[in-house]
């Protein structure tokens, strides 16, 4: 693991040594490892669009406990994000016995994260375990299952939204599509960094997933004092929605936000499709599950008493069971028609992912800057004549933007 941060400017130096001095003070840290983009050098400072990249750091402590407490890790946070300023600060809090495992069994986050890390402070108390590397085809899988898992799972809290809602039973609606935009988010994440954090805050679930793909940046509009308005409803439903009386919202509330969790859901699908697109060997997906819908019958287990907590806690994973075990049906139909289609594609796919990723090393190759974003939306083609003119283009343009400068490009 590095140990050097010369390759950031001053003043992100000094900005994460005062993290790292108030992470040190605030708790019994034995490791803090900056990694993303910050760690490997290619963060993003886009003044114009407001965007700028995290500070990910992964905090390693001894206990348990201590690595669940989200309370404490709620208030390091905030002091975190003072001292960063306009750069977000994403911490992430694990034991170090967890941690081990992970890297024992090739979970790649973790290895990623040790790879290309920048070790800020060890508390020389411990000493990591060896990552295991994880094969192309592994993680493919595990970022196809993810996906299955979290998005059918999503699908059945947003239906199950639509059932309370029409029963006028607007908290057990609100929750549920908490529930399910929650689902979403991880779906995307898993599927990125096979990582989901420890954060049921769709506020911070929605900027951790926004630098993924130009798709979710749109996710969950909050732009407007009303879409502001509306995304706090949501927010606050997976707390006050179970144990405060005083939280209401209206049918058109619910209407309106059921419908922005489906675009959030479309708008995951298509993120996932074109990430599983780039990792997969073959350039064959199969059959990915199709979003959600009102149609067919929806049994959910009884309505429990919103003010009895260990009631409420039953009847969430009751739901949960419920949405995997049909999610297991769902996505062993979809993997038989998936493989179907791949037999009768995958020789044509496998031919444009070739000349797509011909395209990206003559590019490479010439010096020319490509963006994630490019990069993914020439690996994601699948249409010839498109891919014949890029290949074409790729020798003599003095910049990727003009590929799509062309006709129908």
């Amino acid at each position: 693991m590095k140990t050097s941060l010369d390759h950031l400017p001053l003043h992100k130096r000094e900005q994460l040594a005062a993290i790292t001095a108030m992470l040190r003070e605030s708790a019994p840290v034995e490791m803090v490892i900056l990694f993303g983009s910050y760690a490997r050098g290619n963060w993003v400072e886009d003044l114009a669009g407001a965007y700028f990249s995290d500070y990910d750091l992964m905090v390693i402590v001894a206990s348990e406990d201590v690595a669940h407490d989200d309370f404490l890790w709620g208030k390091i946070s905030d002091r975190a994000r003072l001292i960063g300023g306009r750069i977000p600060v994403t911490i992430v809090a694990h034991d170090i016995r967890e941690i081990d495992q992970e890297l024992r069994v090739g979970q790649f986050f973790f290895s990623d994260a040790v790879a290309e890390g920048v070790l800020l402070y060890d508390s020389h108390r411990f000493t990591l375990a060896k990552p295991i590397a994880q094969t192309p085809a592994q993680r493919f899988e595990l970022a196809r299952r993810n996906f299955e898992t979290w998005f059918m799972s999503a699908g059945h809290f947003w239906r199950g939204a639509g059932y309370y809602a029409a029963r006028n039973l607007g908290p057990h609606a609100a929750f549920s599509l908490h529930q399910s935009a929650e689902r979403y988010y991880h779906a995307a994440l898993l599927v990125y960094t096979a990582y989901k954090p420890k954060t049921h805050d769709l506020a911070q679930l929605a900027t951790q997933t926004a630098a993924f793909h130009e798709a979710l940046a749109g996710a969950m509009p909050r732009s407007e004092p009303e879409d502001e308005r509306l995304f706090d409803l949501l927010k606050r439903a997976y707390i006050e929605a179970r144990y405060s009386l005083s939280y209401q919202v209206t049918a058109e509330e619910l209407r309106i936000l059921r419908e922005r969790v489906l675009d959030l859901a479309s708008r995951v699908r298509h993120a996932c499709m074109t990430k599983l697109m780039t990792i997969s060997e073959t350039g064959s997906i199969g059959e990915l599950p199709a979003l959600p819908s009102d149609e067919g019958d929806l049994e959910l287990p009884p309505l429990p008493d919103l003010g009895d907590a260990k009631a409420v806690e039953n009847w969430h994973a009751a739901v949960i069971e419920l949405s995997y075990e049909r999610g297991e049906v769902q996505r062993l139909e979809g993997r038989r028609e998936g493989e179907e289609t791949g037999r009768r594609e995958g020789e044509a796919v496998g031919e444009a992912r070739g000349r797509a990723r011909a395209i990206v090393d003559v590019l490479t190759r010439r010096g020319l800057t490509i963006r994630e974003l490019q990069s993914a939306r020439i690996l994601c083609c699948r249409d010839e004549a498109k891919l014949a003119r890029w290949w074409e283009l790729a020798w003599t343009v003095t910049s990727v933007d003009e590929l799509w400068d062309e006709p129908g490009a």
